[in-house]
């Protein structure tokens, strides 16, 4: 019964390790370097909510880096642009911007 128990553990760790493998696949040390900064750019341009410059750096992993976790997370996050640079979006934003005022207003705090 050990024996059989490790038999499957080992495929188990052998498939994980392979599914992990195949996200990073062909990338060099200085491709993953460019491709994580990239994110990384586009992260920090999305949460400043210049969504033009973040959807730059997210269609260009996607482009040079289609099959790693990079482009796959890029191609995710390109999905949350398209969100933010939509009708549904932008209607958001402003709503937020118009009833900011509101929730700053010391009259409206509530009674305590």
């Amino acid at each position: 019964m050990g024996r059989i128990s490790r038999m499957v553990f080992s495929a188990v760790a052998l498939t994980l390790m392979l599914g992990c493998a195949s996200l990073n696949t062909g990338l060099s040390g200085k491709e993953k370097l460019e491709a994580k900064d990239w994110l990384h750019a586009g992260e920090v341009a999305y949460k400043l909510k210049n969504y033009d410059e973040a959807q730059y750096f997210y269609e260009l992993i996607v482009k040079k880096y289609p099959g790693t976790y990079y482009g796959k997370k890029a191609k995710e996050n390109l999905g949350y642009v398209s969100y933010q640079k939509g009708l549904i979006g932008r209607t958001v934003q402003k709503a937020i911007e118009v009833l900011d005022p509101v929730v700053d207003d010391p009259m409206m705090a509530p009674l305590q």
